[in-house]
């Protein structure tokens, strides 16, 4: 399975730390702000109050140190689409040095942060943009 979005993102100062490293804690933000510009992307986010999900579970593998001036690209694509909760995969890279996997499983939630029902237009928007089942 193939990504269909990326962005770009430099690393910034503030990113590195006393060993002039990328800070494994930065990933996650790199990972979030990837995710935002994908659902920006997919036009879900356009006047959908609807929008509320919860980060179920995370994982990342480091691969390769990331370190100040590199410009980063994160890849991003959902891999499935279930009832209540959809997982996405995440790369992060610079060039061709890949640096990062990372894993998420989002859990959709109403505004008193209870699971339910991923709602159709999201579903229906990310399965036709990925080419996935709208459930799996």
């Amino acid at each position: 399975m193939s990504f269909r979005f990326c962005i770009h993102l430099p690393v910034r100062w503030k990113d590195i730390d006393a060993a002039g490293i990328l800070n494994n804690a930065v990933y996650l933000t790199l990972v979030e702000q990837a995710r935002y510009g994908y659902f920006d992307n997919l036009g879900l986010l356009d006047g959908n109050a609807d929008f509320n999900f919860l980060l179920g579970e995370t994982t990342a593998r480091y691969l390769a140190p990331g370190r100040a001036g590199m410009e980063l690209t994160v890849r991003i694509r959902t891999s499935r689409l279930g009832n209540k909760s959809f997982d996405q995969e995440y790369e992060v890279a610079c060039g061709e040095l890949l640096l990062a996997r990372v894993s998420a499983r989002l859990v959709w939630a109403d505004t008193s942060l209870a699971s339910r029902v991923i709602p159709e237009i999201v579903r229906t928007g990310i399965a036709t943009f990925e080419g996935i089942p709208e459930r799996s």
